[in-house]
């Protein structure tokens, strides 16, 4: 860990260094969780006012938390080890759901500061907790043009029809031309509430950002020529349709990059690039039926199993990229901007959409 820029967590406007700990290979779980100093705990720092967030009742204090209940086991740990210590440090008792049931979390002791150290304890696990949870939702801009749709399924029929020979080479690994879209960043949105929040989030910011990255003037994109996102050709996971934009003036990338800083400062997603790769994914081999029955297997999550067998998956990219080297898509006028959820989709097999904006 680099000391001078440790790795902190921020909640509500407050920063919190986060240590790791060592840990024997064979304990380590995904409800291990990071160890917080005590002296970031302090009692005494109660900058905020308290009684806002802790009552004080008839045999002491108490503080109810809207926690999303994916991340209870984070908060009660291995064998509720974890559970146990913010109790033991704090003097306090948490009352949580059982496992598979929706509810606050409910802090009660016999003095406020005690309290209050136990709640903030359990914002900072929770929060930290949310980079192990699998992503729920994602920003787009949606490729739902009928034309669009028609060359995509064309390409399919070219691309079987001469290569369903070649290595990885199989009909689900392309992507559905009802799901097209451009990817702005991955959420993790853990019930109606914090969906709502994002919502109403990108309600609020989304005209200032089309003014400033737009000109409030319309974008049109030109969907041209493939590539691959690794290095090796013979073995890929990732074949997209490059997004060109008409005027060339890089204001769909500035807009992009914009929407993710903000929902990023803002708390709503987790920074993980510089800059949005924006691509039209026509192909994935994570999308193989095979790997599809393994992640239905596991709930949705895409654990090492899953990991191990996408490698196996790979196909070779290499004769696909020589024949459809300048392969043309099409140009589209981007109409909105959505919020989408995985794994659900609307009568149209489209993402279902949890919220969207209009472009110009």
């Amino acid at each position: 860990m680099d000391v001078l820029r440790p790795p902190v967590v921020w909640i509500k406007g407050r920063c919190y260094r986060k240590l790791p700990f060592e840990q024997n290979s064979s304990e380590t779980n995904e409800n291990s969780t990071p160890y917080y100093e005590q002296d970031e705990m302090n009692y005494e720092d109660e900058t905020c006012d308290a009684s806002d967030v802790v009552e004080e009742t008839k045999s002491g204090f108490r503080t109810v938390m809207d926690t999303p209940s994916a991340l209870f086991k984070f908060v009660i740990g291995r064998k509720a080890e974890t559970k146990k210590k913010i109790e033991m440090e704090t003097d306090t008792r948490l009352f949580i759901p059982s496992q598979g049931q929706a509810g606050d979390i409910v802090i009660t002791g016999p003095s406020r500061s005690g309290v209050l150290s136990a709640r903030r304890q359990v914002e900072v696990i929770a929060e930290s907790s949310r980079q192990k949870c699998s992503f729920t939702h994602f920003l787009s801009f949606p490729l739902y043009f009928d034309e669009l749709a028609t060359k995509a399924e064309e390409f399919k029929e070219s691309v079987l029809q001469k290569f369903s020979q070649t290595q990885g080479i199989h009909p689900s690994i392309f992507q559905k031309p009802c799901k097209l879209h451009l990817t702005i960043g991955m959420l993790v949105l853990l019930n109606q509430e914090e969906v709502d929040n994002a919502a109403q989030f990108l309600s609020s910011c989304y005209k200032d950002l089309i003014r400033e990255c737009l000109h409030d003037k319309p974008i049109s994109i030109k969907l041209e020529g493939l590539e691959i996102m690794n290095d090796d050709p013979s073995s890929v996971s990732v074949l997209y349709a490059r997004v060109n934009e008409l005027d060339g003036k890089q204001r769909l990338q500035h807009l992009a990059d914009s929407i993710v800083q903000r929902f990023v400062d803002h708390g709503i997603m987790q920074h993980e690039y510089d800059k949005v790769k924006l691509h039209a994914t026509v192909m994935n081999s994570s999308m193989h039926s095979d790997l599809e029955e393994i992640a239905r297997r596991n709930n949705g999550r895409k654990n090492y199993e899953f990991n191990k067998m996408r490698r196996k998956y790979a196909f070779d990219a290499r004769e696909i990229l020589q024949v459809f080297e300048d392969i043309n898509f099409g140009q589209y006028h981007l109409k909105e901007i959505h919020i989408s959820e995985r794994g659900k989709y609307d009568e149209h097999g489209r993402y279902y959409c949890a919220a969207s904006v209009s472009l110009p």
